[in-house]
């Protein structure tokens, strides 16, 4: 069999092989991706980046040399989309880990619980604080679940004065809580 002499890589011969071998080598290109624009453009990219070289392409078989740049290039195009798979993936389960952490630390966290001890803190010091009688009436009335009129008939005073009284405790308590008031709302409004 004689050896044929090596090809030079000339404008017309580079569109003469462009336009017989597009389809073909777009078909091989889809057999490898399983989609055609990503087929055609491997294509594409394939003669473009002959063409770039083509002072150094000498070839002696062209089907088998055009075959082989447009099966690596699908290998690549295959090794990339596989290696993005497996990088989204485990940012994926990474994603998870983190949101399945986030969702058991909230499972386990009653927010009642989270601030109860808090809120009743500043509540205990806040009641330290106050006069006597006021200390007195309010606890009688918030704690003890007694009325005015029971209250003032205890203390010997005008249930307007418990009132005055109760109001006053309660402007304390609010001034002291008023960063935990939205999360007491909200916490109320979901209990409903």
């Amino acid at each position: 069999m004689p050896e044929t002499s090596p090809t030079i890589l000339t404008q017309q011969l580079f569109d003469r092989l462009f336009r017989q071998y597009e389809r073909k080598l777009c078909a091989i290109a889809y057999t490898f991706v399983r989609d055609e624009s990503t087929a055609r453009d491997i294509v594409h990219d394939s003669f473009m980046s002959i063409w770039n070289h083509r002072e150094d392409v000498v070839f002696t078989n062209i089907d088998a040399y055009l075959f082989r740049i447009v099966r690596n290039r699908c290998l690549e195009y295959r090794r990339s989309r596989q290696l993005e798979r497996d990088v989204y993936e485990k940012i994926l389960m990474k994603e998870r880990g983190v949101m399945d952490y986030y969702t058991r630390t909230i499972e386990c966290c009653d927010p009642n619980e989270l601030f109860r001890s808090e809120i009743m803190e500043i509540c205990r010091r806040q009641l330290e604080q106050m006069p006597e009688l006021t200390r007195r009436i309010f606890t009688a009335h918030k704690f003890e679940g007694r009325s005015y009129k029971e209250i003032a008939e205890r203390f010997a005073i005008h249930p307007k004065k418990v009132d005055k009284e109760l109001q006053q405790a309660a402007c304390r308590l609010r001034l002291s809580l008023k960063d935990y008031l939205p999360i007491l709302l909200l916490l109320g409004w979901l209990q409903r």
